[in-house]
């Protein structure tokens, strides 16, 4: 009898398209002959759990997800945690804390942070979405084990990779894109004020079926893309790269300067479709 996994999130990509649920997504379709079980975060009981106590669990995205689940997990599950952005505190990004609060993140300080600081402490394995990411929770958490983390980046599964292929030689036009995002994080305002600086020609997307948006990028010129703190592996960065546009980003984008986004395309690409298979050779 096959294992099952269970993969727990606040959402899958049949409920809300985001980077974390796409990723989730191609993490999952690349799964093999593996059974796997998707459940919500809410829907999450100890009931469940300990019915399920032998079985691997991996745990995305988990706002949503009730303290005495983690409390019990902590001491009684096998987990691993998908860690796409900073959950270390309330507001899920250092540098929003202290834009709203006007002083530095002390989530970890108060039960929150002791609890988190469990969550995390307890996981069989952290996966982080880039260097700089990993290395900012090795810093702030001090109970994680380095030899327990490790850097996989946002996923993408085969056929969305051979389509972004496929179009890749496209014609350009000169426009540059930028994505329009309700987002603090992604600076949409910030992206058109620049672009209108510098003369660039530009275009707002947004709210585009997926794989629109990738048609509408492959005619384009460039993607401006200028987070106002850290984006741990934006996606939209990496489909301008295969793309084959011009990068217009900030130091924020903290996947940017990693060897194999740095390289050809063709290096990029192929770094890109052995994602899920490194994630599962761990589950073997």
């Amino acid at each position: 009898m096959k294992e099952t996994i269970f993969f727990i999130a606040d959402a899958f990509a049949d409920q809300y398209i985001g980077g974390a649920e796409l990723t989730t997504e191609a993490i999952i379709e690349g799964c093999g002959n593996k059974q796997i079980v998707k459940i919500n975060c809410t829907s999450l009981t100890i009931d469940f759990l300990e019915k399920n106590k032998n079985s691997t669990f991996i745990v995305c995205n988990f706002d949503s997800l009730e303290d005495n689940l983690k409390i019990y997990m902590c001491k009684n599950i096998k987990y691993s945690i998908i860690e796409y952005d900073y959950k270390i505190c309330k507001y899920r990004s250092l540098a929003k804390h202290k834009k709203i609060t006007n002083k530095e993140c002390d989530c970890l300080e108060g039960m929150f942070g002791k609890i988190r600081t469990a969550f995390y402490g307890y996981a069989e394995k952290i996966w982080f979405m880039s260097e700089e990411q990993k290395d900012i929770f090795l810093s702030r958490v001090s109970v994680l084990k380095e030899e327990k983390c490790e850097v996989l980046s946002s996923v993408f599964s085969r056929g969305d990779l051979r389509f972004i292929q496929s179009i890749s030689q496209n014609e350009k036009n000169n426009k540059y894109l930028i994505l329009g995002s309700d987002s603090w994080i992604k600076n949409t305002n910030g992206c058109v004020e620049y672009a209108r600086k510098n003369n660039l020609d530009f275009e707002i997307v947004k709210d585009l079926p997926y794989h629109e948006l990738l048609i509408k990028m492959s005619l384009s010129k460039g993607l401006i893309f200028h987070p106002l703190a850290h984006d741990t592996c934006p996606r939209i960065v990496i489909e301008a790269k295969l793309l084959g546009l011009d990068l217009d980003l900030n130091e924020y984008v903290q996947h940017k300067n990693e060897r194999w986004f740095t390289g050809s395309v063709e290096n990029c690409r192929s770094y890109l479709d052995d994602r899920a298979s490194v994630f599962w050779s761990y589950y073997e």
